[in-house]
């Protein structure tokens, strides 16, 4: 009898076992042809080497150039990405860094001394790049030298603007110099401070609510352009770190320390993590060929703070929140071939520490450009046909 159970539960296993096998084979079989079916196309060519090894060019070129429903509301925005842009911006980047006494209620604002930089960006259907080739003025004579990297870099996608900041600065003046007036023999040490250093990042990503009938790229991009007046709530993160330090003295250096708190006198570096959430709104009015946005987004987070002084003692002070604000603007004119206006960004963090001292840090641009459209979708399509990349029948 248990022999006989025992024979039964194996057939019954390896029946089992089998429908099993079988409907794996089947699913794996339905993925294939599946995947087949999307990478595999007849229309291009597979016949030489050649062709074999151009063919994932000729296919993610034609899956580009394919009709594609849209996902936005075509009464409102127009899609420019089948297009050439070439657009020449004229860019200033601001960066400040405010360090506040709360007993004497005195502010250091420092600043690197920027210069206008002229520049070229290429934008088109697969990327779009931009360089600045060293043509630079407007940096003010009598605030010392700044040397350093500054990148401000806004990715706007369908239903997600980032912004992502990159700041390396050494040599600063202070920006309040006539709230400190002092007399000395050498003024430049008091205002020029080419041993103060900064090293900024910070990432501030935003949701856009409304993106069926707002474009962000139409505001703050020249790939889209809003044709209808619209707007959007928007809901954020963002995260920041900030290393502010003198290389060879305090920051509150000795001419300027009987305005400062003797608790401040040592601190020679100071580094600050955030971490918050955000909330705003972003409206692009449009009057004919002219197009003017506004996007404010309100934040609130926690803030770490930890400093050093001349003593390379370490100090932490507890955990304080934090304010934020991100706002950008823009107005230009746009008759679908040629545009031209004016852009501003102004991202600033405000920490609210309860004892020794506060800090604020802003970045800021302003850009003045000018850019036209080109057409290349039949001229494109034949210069992609005489390189081999489409139409194969």
């Amino acid at each position: 009898m248990m022999k006989l159970r025992f024979h039964i539960g194996l057939l019954v296993l390896m029946f089992v076992s089998s429908n099993t096998q079988s409907q794996i084979d089947s699913l794996a079989k339905n993925l294939i042809d599946s995947v087949k079916s999307k990478l595999l196309d007849d229309d291009i060519p597979q016949k030489t080497f050649k062709d074999r090894f151009m063919y994932p060019h000729r296919w993610y070129v034609k899956q580009l150039l394919a009709p594609q429903t849209p996902y936005y509301d075509t009464n409102y925005i127009r899609s420019n990405k089948r297009k050439l842009t070439l657009t020449i911006p004229v860019v200033k980047k601001f960066y400040g860094f405010n360090f506040t006494d709360l007993s004497t209620k005195n502010t250091l604002m420092f600043s690197p001394n920027n210069y206008y930089y002229v520049g070229f960006n290429f934008s088109n259907i697969i990327l779009t790049f931009g360089f600045y080739p060293g043509i630079k003025f407007g940096a003010k004579p009598d605030k010392g030298n700044t040397s350093g990297k500054d990148v401000q870099l806004t990715v706007v996608g369908r239903r997600v603007i980032t912004d992502v900041n990159f700041q390396r600065y050494a040599g600063f003046y202070v920006f309040n110099r006539k709230d400190y007036d002092i007399t000395v023999q050498n003024p430049d040490l008091v205002f020029i401070r080419p041993d103060i250093h900064v090293f900024s990042f910070g990432v501030n990503t935003m949701f856009v609510f409304n993106f069926r009938k707002y474009s962000l790229r139409g505001a703050f991009s020249f790939s889209d352009v809003q044709r209808k007046s619209a707007g959007s709530f928007m809901l954020g993160l963002y995260h920041s770190y900030m290393l502010f330090n003198s290389t060879d003295s305090s920051i509150v250096n000795t001419p300027l320390q009987p305005s400062m708190s003797p608790e401040l006198y040592d601190i020679n570096r100071i580094s600050l993590i955030t971490i918050g959430l955000s909330v705003g709104h972003g409206y692009t009015y449009v009057y004919k060929k002219i197009i003017v946005s506004a996007v404010l987004n309100l934040g609130a987070g926690g803030q770490k703070t930890n400093y050093t002084t001349l003593d390379s003692a370490g100090h932490t002070l507890s955990l304080n929140p934090t304010l934020h604000l991100n706002a950008k603007g823009s107005i230009r004119y746009d008759n679908q071939k040629f545009f031209f206006g004016f852009m501003s960004t102004y991202d600033n963090n405000y920490s609210l520490n309860p004892t020794l001292f506060n800090t604020s840090n802003y970045i800021s641009k302003i850009m003045f450009f000018s850019g036209y459209r080109f057409n290349i979708k039949k001229n494109g399509r034949k210069l992609l046909k005489a390189m081999g990349l489409v139409d194969y029948n």
